[in-house]
């Protein structure tokens, strides 16, 4: 999660991304722990430069402008990134308690009517409105809570009173975007944009899991709480193996796992998640064939002399998984000179020498950039693999690929003349069963 002003007075500031370890599902706000936060200086001219504790300072509420110090302290305080020389950086508010928040807050018991929180906090002492302190807590009746939560005032030994909002947490799963805000229903989220969007799952005796179903079911998942009060991720398709562990809170992109596409099933509740990318326009138009592929590549390519090569590659590998195809299935001969006829502009070139080499810089650039997309459309596999059990489960359906792309490059069948469910078939296989599949092929 990341904090920052939503304005900016001067033309750097400071933002700092908290970690699910910052987050308690019953503090409205993330809690500032200084090894769990990253730091960053941002610009107006669009830099963004990651920073280490060590040039960081710290300002208490209502100190002095220029009382900033190396050490937090305990209550609301200011966060400031060193800039260059006498560059004036804006600051980010944070709330720093001195204790993690899972530490410093837990729920002793809760019902429908009331919950009771226990409050670890050496430092100081604390009040919560309408709520009665007894020997097992802090009781607080939920009807007193309200949409905004109830007030808890913190009054440290040293520095002044601050303030917390306590809230009963929506229980089981939320998806959120960059505000907070929680999402439901069918969502296409740009590529580019994931970070803006996270995941959060709060459980309870009657609501401890949800489901995945990855990339239209091509794995499915279920995330069980456990213990450790993290989330087992399963395997539903292989009597519930451990597949890894993630936290109750983090960003989609964990959630996906590579994935271009979920659903999130979690009791009656239903997310379709899908990741568009930064289309390429007039992508939908082109004829799925590696010399078609190739031209359309070097347009894209040749629009501008200075290109960002690497973002025009995550464009194009987007068009992967819209399309139905992979960049490795095209050949060399796919993005030759011959093929790009009627693209290089070849008047005056046997006149003109200089021009005669800008084009043939061009190519050259084109040429070494296409190998670079085919090797990385090759080596492209999902995060979460498939075990081996699965691998010899699917061992024929692996075979079956790997010869359509054997046949394809010994010129005895045209892998472009497959249909779409053929064609997703192999990019399936290659990208879950990498090691097994690139083993097949290259043997």
């Amino acid at each position: 999660m990341t904090s920052s002003k939503n304005t900016h007075a001067s033309s750097a500031w400071t933002e700092v991304e908290y970690s699910t370890r910052c987050m308690n599902p019953y503090i409205s706000s993330p809690i500032y722990v200084p090894e769990e936060t990253s730091y960053f200086l941002c610009r107006a001219d669009g830099t963004r430069q990651q920073c280490r504790l060590s040039f960081v300072v710290f300002r208490a509420d209502g100190a002095d402008a220029d009382d900033w110090e190396d050490d937090p302290m305990v209550g609301s305080l200011d966060i400031c990134v060193l800039g260059d020389g006498d560059e004036e950086v804006q600051p980010v508010e944070a709330v720093y308690l001195g204790i993690s928040p899972d530490r410093f807050l837990s729920v002793v018991r809760e019902d429908e009517q009331e919950i009771v929180f226990d409050f670890t906090w050496r430092q100081g002492t604390i009040e919560i409105d309408r709520a009665q302190e007894t020997d097992e807590g802090f009781v607080v009746r939920k009807d007193d809570f309200g949409d905004d939560g109830i007030v808890c005032r913190l009054t440290p030994r040293k520095g002044n009173p601050f303030t917390l909002r306590l809230q009963i947490p929506y229980v089981g799963f939320s998806l959120l975007d960059a505000d907070g805000n929680k999402l439901s229903g069918d969502l296409e989220i740009a590529h580019s944009d994931i970070h803006n969007y996270s995941y959060a799952f709060v459980g309870d005796h009657s609501n401890d899991r949800f489901q995945i179903a990855l990339d239209e079911g091509k794995l499915n998942y279920m995330c069980v709480l456990n213990d450790d009060n993290r989330l087992s991720v399963r395997d539903m398709r292989n009597r519930m193996a451990l597949v890894k562990e993630i936290d109750l809170q983090g960003s989609l992109s964990d959630l996906l796992m590579g994935a271009h596409s979920v659903l999130v099933k979690n009791k009656m509740m239903r997310w379709r998640i899908a990741l568009t990318g930064d289309e390429v326009e007039g992508a939908d138009a082109v004829e799925l064939t590696g010399v078609a592929l190739a031209r359309f590549a070097f347009e894209q390519f040749s629009v501008e002399e200075s290109v960002d090569e690497d973002m025009l590659a995550q464009r194009l590998m987007h068009m992967e998984q819209h399309l139905g195809f992979q960049w490795y299935w095209l050949s060399d001969a796919d993005w030759s000179h011959e093929n790009l006829d009627g693209l290089i502009d070849m008047d005056g070139l046997d006149a003109d020498p200089e021009k005669m080499m800008r084009q043939a810089l061009l190519f050259n650039r084109y040429e070494a950039f296409m190998q670079r997309l085919a090797a990385f459309s090759y080596i492209s596999q999902k995060p979460i693999q498939g075990d081996q059990l699965q691998a010899r489960n699917n061992k024929r359906k692996i075979a079956r690929c790997v010869r359509h792309i054997q046949a394809h490059r010994a010129g005895e069948a045209n892998i472009w003349e497959l249909d779409d469910e053929a064609r997703r078939e192999i990019i399936h296989f290659h990208n879950t069963f990498h090691r097994e599949f690139a083993a097949a092929l290259e043997a």
